[in-house]
């Protein structure tokens, strides 16, 4: 692979300063990005999907991801993505189990995972550790050991665990090791913020330790694992593009390094 070809599957690129900062920063080796939207509209800047999709449509590359409030009217918002999928206006639909206090079981999570079967896109579920700004969030929701049940429940539907579930990476890679229909992405453990570049790089050589581990027990994890950021702007913390690449250079080989950074994610939500 003389030229990395990615997809960055995990990004929150809400407006065209970030999307700028975004290009700029990955120097050309991001040929799409993936952008998710929040369950609502809220004060932080982080839109619903209405939202999203009106300034994901019109920049090239960029493709959005719904999301459903599972506290607000199901029939009406599973209607609205329905449609969006019918348009080719999303590419999946984005979950947030911790922050709204439900399991993957949910039977209105039932429903949802059934229209993205419909339309062969995936379900993805944040997982794991919160950027919980409101105080809110409960872990108890967001453990990916409950994903295992699901994907038994809608064996046809395809299922992402972001995050790699961190910190629960050993029990997130044993239900996508278990799970032909579940998959699971590396974004979001790294961050930048008020870290000077020596503490990045020492987290990052941390989190390729850790993955390696993951994958001595569980090697055909490697083959369902994608490139994911959780980019989301120069003023975030989460604003790293690069040391993501590393991961996935030091973890893989080139034949995975491929699979990891475009093929998979080519197959999940674009085929």
């Amino acid at each position: 692979m003389d030229k990395l070809q990615i997809i960055d599957i995990h990004t929150h690129i809400y407006n065209k300063k970030n999307w700028e900062s975004y290009k700029k920063k990955n120097k050309g080796q991001v040929s799409k990005a993936i952008v998710l939207a929040w369950y609502h509209k809220n004060n932080y800047g982080f839109p619903c999907v209405s939202d999203l999709v009106k300034f994901t449509s019109n920049e090239t590359n960029l493709f959005a991801i719904g999301s459903i409030d599972l506290k607000a009217n199901l029939k009406t918002q599973i209607s609205l993505h329905d449609k969006l999928f019918k348009e080719n206006n999303i590419v999946g639909i984005k979950l947030y189990p911790g922050y709204q206090h439900f399991y993957p079981t949910d039977k209105k999570v039932l429903q949802i995972a059934k229209l993205c079967e419909k339309y062969n896109k995936p379900l993805v579920f944040h997982s794991g550790d919160f950027y919980d700004q409101e105080g809110t969030a409960l872990l108890k929701y967001s453990h990916p050991i409950y994903i295992d049940e699901l994907a038994s429940l809608c064996p046809n539907t395809k299922i992402v665990i972001s995050h790699f579930g961190f910190p629960y990476q050993m029990e997130t890679a044993n239900v996508v090791s278990k799970n032909k229909n579940v998959f699971t992405d590396i974004s979001g453990t790294i961050d930048g913020g008020d870290k000077t570049p020596k503490e990045t790089d020492e987290l990052t050589k941390q989190y390729i330790f850790d993955l390696k581990r993951v994958f001595n027990y569980y090697p055909n994890v490697k083959a369902k694992t994608m490139f994911g950021t959780d980019y989301a702007g120069e003023e975030y913390p989460l604003n790293q593009i690069t040391p993501y690449i590393e991961v996935i250079k030091k973890t893989m080989n080139k034949n995975e390094q491929a699979n990891s950074l475009y093929q998979l994610a080519q197959q999940i939500y674009f085929e």
